[in-house]
């Protein structure tokens, strides 16, 4: 990270961001231990299962027959009750398990609860004999039990139905009636083994395929069908915190619709309509679809639809049938100790990302950017069988990178109000924001890196200034001389200075500082601005001098000296008081210029302002100004003799125009 401070700064910058972004990051997690995040990875969850349905139906193909799904459901409607009576009576429900079996069906589940007939007259008594008989002479027939539990008392299977013939409809419901799990086996008080619907039909049907479903060699706690071995959830497995998992249960994968599956009419098996095809062989469900029955769930595909019972015991046998057939295995969920490790990498990485070396013009788009990164990732396991969390590492991303980002913003904007008033002081705020972005090419330890460049010096002096102090009171003399600053330094800085110093009624400006001038042509033109301000500061002088006159103060004239050569620039003074400055031969040679007072250079000094150059300086001028040739003169505490020029003025259409 570059930051303008100094380097011990610098680095405790890093280490509250790095400490900002890690306490950031354990609260997420904290968060995410403790379910808070838990329905919104769940929503995300649905999104990848509705997404990864989409075209899934043509790799969902059972055997060679070309049958979309072995199981077919009967959906009892409004219209079946208003013909037949609510609930439907015994002895139609055993003419029609009696139709499917002869049809062929493999399996036929009843979702329906018939513990005893539905009143004592003898119809309904005969009837219900009806149905055991049905019952008792077609094994494939599985009737509903339902468990109690803490919402309800549970109903019993018909007395008639051996343990083989009984299956539970309990619904795994999560918060807003969403079904996303299914339930093999679960254990009463006692006990006592109860399975599921769908595993006793999954079974039937597998059973005439030679496929068994039994525990798993190597683990008993887990259940093999066929080739494939499921595991059962956790209390903490995928986006689940803490989850009631009793029981034997396992992810819905919803590679199909359960309101896309095959439908028979009651009307159509009993009236001899359906096709043998549609049937034999196949496992089918019969429950209602009536509104007025609330057997109503919500699930993945369908978030704002309803679907029945009877679909979701469908879609979990066709699931199991896929296992034995196909070898397709629910979803996996990765380890919590991997989990935790997913969190904390894209933790890290945008801790990393927000105090790196990288310019926040970058850093920012870089933050925003990668809150996708976690939801992409997690998009791609998913298709691939493995649920990880994505909410949680996009918040950790997002919190970690963010507390990260303030605390570096927080230390930049110390460091370039640091650095903005070292240069604003004497520079344009132009200048000073200039120097702000490129602070990593001219800052080095949080000051100025020092350099050896070539710069044109400007030097200038108040002529008469001891004779003036004498005159003025001492309000009236710093007025005086605040006048004359103020207006020279505007100068200064419309010209591209930077001033160095201000020295008793001096002023030391350097022209290519502290943005280094790097080519013959920049350093030429920050030689001709050097001059032009010179001019444009004879010109100020001549409205200062208007000013002095109406107060009845002297009059000011000015000497000024400059010089183009090498220099050394950089920070002088402690970190409390700082300063920017140039020093070297070039420095010295514009201050003699500036006072020399040979009678060559003082001839023709009428006028308010002297400007005096050296060669170096006039080489660089061009024809842009009009020059006077002093001579060839050694200045004081210079060994060498140097040529002197005097600016008298601009050209018209020079570039030294003011």
């Amino acid at each position: 990270m570059a930051l303008g401070g100094s380097s011990g700064r610098g680095l405790r910058a890093g280490g509250s961001g790095l400490l900002a972004g890690t306490a950031a990051l354990v609260l997420v997690g904290l968060i995410g231990r403790l379910g808070g995040l838990e329905a919104a990875e769940l929503a995300v969850l649905d999104r990848f299962v509705r997404a990864g349905a989409a075209g899934a139906e043509a790799s969902q193909r059972v055997g060679a027959d070309g049958v979309v799904s072995p199981v077919v459901v009967v959906p009892l409607g409004e219209a079946d009750f208003a013909r037949h009576g609510h609930p439907l009576p015994d002895r139609q429900l055993a003419a029609l398990l009696e139709r499917l079996a002869d049809l062929g069906a493999s399996a036929i589940g009843v979702d329906l609860y018939r513990s005893a007939p539905a009143n004592a007259s003898a119809e309904a008594v005969a009837g219900f004999a009806a149905l055991a008989q049905a019952v008792e002479r077609h094994p494939q027939i599985v009737m509903t039990e339902l468990l109690a539990s803490s919402e309800a008392p549970g109903l019993p299977a018909p007395d008639f139905a051996p343990a083989p013939q009984v299956g539970f409809n309990n619904m795994l419901v999560d918060p807003g009636r969403v079904v996303r799990r299914g339930s093999l086996y679960s254990w009463d008080d006692d006990g006592r083994a109860h399975v599921s619907l769908a595993l006793r039909l999954a079974s039937l049907h597998l059973a005439a395929a030679g496929i068994g479903i039994e525990p798993d060699p190597k683990d008993p706690e887990l259940v093999r069908i066929g080739g494939t071995t499921l595991a059962p959830l956790e209390a903490n497995d995928g986006v689940y915190v803490r989850l009631d998992a009793g029981g034997f249960q396992i992810p819905l994968d919803f590679r199909r619709d359960p309101a896309r599956f095959e439908s028979l009419s009651l009307e159509a098996v009993l009236g001899d309509r359906a096709a043998r095809e549609r049937v034999e062989g196949r496992v089918v469900v019969i429950g209602t679809d009536a509104p007025s029955v609330k057997d109503d769930f919500d699930s993945p595909l369908a978030p704002d639809s309803i679907v029945k019972g009877l679909r979701l015991h469908a879609q979990l046998a066709d699931q199991l049938i896929r296992a034995g057939v196909l070898g397709d295995a629910p979803r996996q969920s990765a380890s919590q100790l991997a989990e935790a490790g997913l969190v904390g990498a894209f933790g890290a990485g945008a801790i990393a990302l927000a105090m790196g070396v990288g310019p926040l013009a970058r850093v920012v788009p870089g933050l925003l950017a990668g809150l996708l990164l976690p939801v992409f990732f997690a998009a791609f396991l998913f298709q691939r069988g493995l649920v990880v969390p994505s909410v949680e590492p996009t918040l950790a991303w997002a919190a970690a990178g963010g507390a990260s980002l303030v605390v570096r913003v927080r230390a930049e904007a110390r460091a370039q109000r640091q650095l903005v008033s070292l240069f604003r002081r004497f520079s344009s705020a132009k200048v000073a924001d200039a120097l702000w972005r490129e602070r990593d090419r001219i800052m080095s330890g949080g000051r100025p890196r020092p350099r050896r460049l070539v710069l044109t010096a400007l030097m200038s002096d108040l002529v008469g200034f001891t004779s003036a102090a004498e005159k003025l009171e001492p309000e009236d003399l710093l007025a005086w001389i605040d006048v004359y600053m103020d207006a020279m330094t505007r100068v200064i800085e419309a010209h591209g200075g930077h001033v160095d110093d201000y020295v008793g009624d001096g002023i030391k400006a350097n022209f290519g500082v502290p943005i280094p001038s790097e080519s013959e042509a920049a350093i030429a033109r920050d030689a001709r601005q050097a001059v032009a301000c010179a001019l444009a500061m004879g010109r100020a002088l001549e409205e200062c001098n208007r000013v002095f006159a109406a107060k009845g103060w002297p009059l000011a004239r000015q000497r000024i000296g400059i010089e183009t050569g090498l220099a050394v620039v950089g920070a002088i003074g402690s970190d409390a008081r700082m300063k920017y400055t140039s020093v070297g031969d070039t420095i010295n040679t514009a201050a003699r210029l500036e006072s020399f007072t040979e009678p060559d250079a003082t001839a023709g000094d009428e006028g308010p302002t002297r400007i005096l150059v050296g060669d170096a300086t006039r080489r660089l001028l061009g024809e842009g100004f009009e020059v006077e040739e002093v001579g060839v003169h050694a200045l004081k505490g210079k060994r060498a003799a140097i040529g002197i020029h005097r600016i008298v003025a601009a050209r018209d259409g020079g570039e030294g125009g003011a």
